[in-house]
């Protein structure tokens, strides 16, 4: 779904990119400055459980995320190694994402368990891209559709523990079923 939604993005995100290229802003720049936050929002959250300073700082850094690739393409410096760097340290926002749900109750089992989930689905990703498998647009559940299910989590958090727990399971479930899809894809396409 997110991945349908990207293509419409780049009408609003390539000003942007053209405004940073403009200012030399690099697009690894960006993407640190996309970690940073993602560590910012896992201290907000865990030392202050404060959600909505939490949210703003995670929709900043997936921000990040979304635009450092753009000005990489934009500027013609789109290469391996910034797209080693950038798939490397989303793995690392990942888990200061959904680590941040540590200190709001959600069972630590659970979030481990989410954690790897996450990781797995990355990681199946990247293994099938290494055997010459496109991933990307397998499974229900994807990156953008992770994060946007962890800023829909914390606000019905605001609303109701209860909620938010039933909608944390799930998105496990949505994950555990994405790490499956893109099992079976892989392994049916190979010899």
């Amino acid at each position: 779904m997110i991945t349908k939604i990207r293509k419409q993005s780049k009408k609003i995100l390539q000003p942007i990119a053209l405004a940073l290229i403009k200012i030399n802003v690099s697009a690894n720049t960006i993407t640190f400055v996309g970690l940073i936050l993602s560590f910012l929002y896992l201290a907000i959250m865990y030392f202050l459980k404060d959600i909505i300073i939490g949210l703003i700082l995670l929709a900043l850094s997936a921000f990040m995320d979304a635009i450092d690739g753009e000005v990489a393409r934009l500027s013609n410096k789109a290469g391996s190694k910034g797209s080693f760097l950038d798939s490397s340290l989303d793995r690392i926002e990942d888990i200061n994402y959904i680590s941040g749900l540590f200190s709001l109750g959600f069972t630590p089992l659970l979030i481990g368990l989410l954690i790897g989930v996450s990781v797995t689905i990355s990681y199946l990703r990247a293994k099938a891209e290494s055997l010459g498998i496109k991933m990307e647009g397998r499974g229900i559940i994807e990156r953008g559709e992770r994060i946007m299910f962890l800023v829909i989590l914390l606000l019905l958090y605001l609303l109701s523990f209860t909620i938010s727990y039933y909608f944390f399971l799930i998105f496990l479930i949505l994950s555990i079923i994405t790490v499956i899809q893109r099992f079976i894809a892989v392994y049916s396409s190979l010899p």
